[in-house]
């Protein structure tokens, strides 16, 4: 029907933000996952070269001590962005909750106008009948 229109739009535009922030929050869990692994990588490699070269041995130990705090610092990201995950997904799942309660009470509201609409249509079929059948009986 007509006048829950308007709230279904409203409420599945409200679903589709939800669902998009979502995924911006999963994307960036994903890149910030991925940021991990390759400062883990790097860090290999650069094992590898402090072992080979005297020089690169000699400051290793202060890019050890950055790669610390840059794998800290991306653990903790990860685990906001994942907190910032169950919230989105709490709030998909309240948009799209509202969302069924109007898409309901709109099919209700159009169940209840065609039971109607039928009714009245009966009642002016019968009207008929009983008219042909009282000009039969005369």
């Amino acid at each position: 029907m007509k006048p829950f229109q308007s709230q279904i739009r409203l409420h599945k535009w409200t679903v589709d933000e939800a669902q998009r922030r979502l995924g911006e929050l999963m994307r960036l869990a994903d890149r910030l996952r991925q940021d991990l692994e390759d400062l883990a990588a790097e860090a290999v490699r650069e094992q590898a070269a402090a072992a080979q070269s005297l020089e690169a041995g000699m400051t290793y130990g202060a890019y050890a001590v950055r790669v610390i705090e840059r794998r800290e610092k991306l653990n903790r990201s990860i685990a906001e962005v994942e907190g910032q995950i169950e919230q989105a997904r709490e709030a998909l799942k309240d948009a799209f909750a509202e969302l069924k309660k109007f898409e309901l009470a709109a099919a209700a509201a159009e169940e209840r106008a065609r039971k109607k609409r039928d009714a009245r249509e009966q009642t002016a079929l019968d009207e008929v009948a009983i008219g042909i059948f009282r000009r039969q009986g005369k």
